[in-house]
């Protein structure tokens, strides 16, 4: 191997006789790749398209020149090896996209539509301390009246304290309203994690490992990175890590949904049930608890 890397000559006759093969496979299969992985996942992903593309075209000179020998008696000695050389830098830079998309290097994610948004929780007022229920974007504010007069609204305010759950719950509900993430867990429907939650952060990976992953489910039907749900926009979006066994929400298979309050979420054979907090202020808010699941799973 060494005296091949040495020795220009023998690369060169390496590369026809048997590295144009590999060199072939390796940038075909990766074009195909982040083609369609991105076109799946409607991920923006252009450069790293162009760039495996480029990589395949340049090394079909080479294996045109490696099934028809005959050809290279007609051409220059340095032509030759130019193309040689070409594809193989082609097929260097072919592995070097793979590896770069792989890692979600200069890979965007799609964004989701407002339209498709629920209801976030509302930020607490800094001035007052109050929530203001269903405040959306496009809507502008009320605004704020002088401290200590209570807002002219036939609505009861809502305080922070109507919160039920004490202890590291609190902190952890106090932290959400401080961070804009909504209240949001998946409940474990069957299987022996059955009565389970699992409080959604703003990135939560699902599957079977726990070293690599929020959610862990010991089940031979979730693949070792099985899905990933993040926060994006205002929505929790679950997206499909190309599982074997796919996602399904509500029985739908999805590569990328927006989830939603009491969605069915299945990852091979185990079925998670979607929580979040109720929109409507007027309620009191509580966590779940095992009643919830029990609940989720007689309606489902």
């Amino acid at each position: 191997m060494l005296s091949l890397l040495t020795n220009p000559v023998l690369l060169i006759e390496g590369w026809y006789s048997w590295g144009v093969a590999i060199a072939f496979a390796i940038t075909f299969v990766t074009t195909l790749w982040i083609f369609f992985d991105s076109q799946s996942n409607d991920y923006q992903a252009a450069l790293w398209r162009w760039l495996s593309l480029l990589s395949a075209i340049i090394v079909i000179p080479s294996v045109i020149l490696s099934f028809s020998p005959a050809l290279m008696t007609g051409l220059p000695a340095t032509l030759i090896q130019i193309l040689a050389m070409a594809g193989i830098i082609a097929t260097l830079i072919s592995l070097f996209s793979l590896l770069l998309y792989g890692l979600g290097l200069g890979v965007s994610a799609p964004e989701v539509e407002p339209a498709a948004i629920p209801n976030p929780v509302a930020p607490l007022d800094d001035e007052s301390g109050l929530a203001r229920a269903g405040a959306r974007p496009d809507v502008h504010p009320t605004p704020t009246p002088p401290r200590g007069v209570l807002p002219a609204t036939k609505e009861k305010p809502v305080t922070p304290q109507r919160i039920t759950p004490t202890g590291s719950d609190t902190i952890r509900i106090k932290n959400a309203y401080e961070n804009e993430l909504p209240l949001a867990w998946v409940v474990a429907l069957n299987g022996p994690h059955a009565g389970q939650e699992y409080r959604l952060q703003k990135i939560t990976d699902i599957g079977r490992e726990s070293d690599h992953n929020d959610v862990a489910l010991n089940d031979p039907t979730i693949s070792r990175q099985h899905a990933r749900i993040r926060y994006e926009k205002g929505a929790f979006v679950i997206y499909d890590l190309a599982s074997a066994n796919g996602v399904f929400i509500n029985g739908e298979q999805v590569q990328r949904r927006v989830i939603t309050h009491r969605d069915r979420i299945k990852l091979g054979q185990v079925m998670l049930g979607v929580l979040m907090v109720n929109e409507d202020l007027d309620e009191d808010v509580a966590m779940p608890s095992a009643p919830a699941a029990a609940t989720l799973r007689m309606e489902g």
